[in-house]
């Protein structure tokens, strides 16, 4: 399975292995990208270079997910250009689905991710 256009996509998420796989699915549908133990570390990144996605956890230590999609609303508000955010939970996100959209997530993956759902929610943007 390889993507139609490859995609850099930053991955932001606490737990090693969750980074390790989401590397390793990534390269296997053909997309590149970093990766990021927290939000404060995705912000520095997203600052320094471009992506076209990032996936988010909601739980992490120093900035977490809401914390970390809060300072990029607050960058589109002024004008700066951002990445689309899927928030990637073990908890499946749809039944509060409105507050998270209004919070600037373009979309959602529950953990443990997977290649399938992965590729699927990777062609709306490649």
């Amino acid at each position: 399975m390889t993507a139609s256009r490859a995609l850099r996509v930053l991955v932001a998420d606490d737990d090693p292995i969750q980074l390790r796989l989401a590397a390793r699915l990534l390269r296997s549908l053909g997309h590149s990208g970093a990766l990021a133990s927290n939000g404060r570390i995705a912000l520095d990144l997203l600052d320094k270079q471009t992506f076209d996605l990032l996936l988010l956890d909601l739980q992490m230590p120093v900035l977490g997910g809401l914390e970390t999609l809060a300072a990029l609303k607050s960058r589109r508000e002024r004008g700066a250009s951002t990445v689309p955010v899927v928030l990637v939970s073990g908890d499946d996100l749809s039944h509060n689905w409105s507050f998270y959209r209004d919070a600037g997530a373009q979309a959602h993956l529950v953990k443990p991710l997977d290649i399938g759902s992965l590729g699927e929610l990777l062609k709306r943007w490649s």
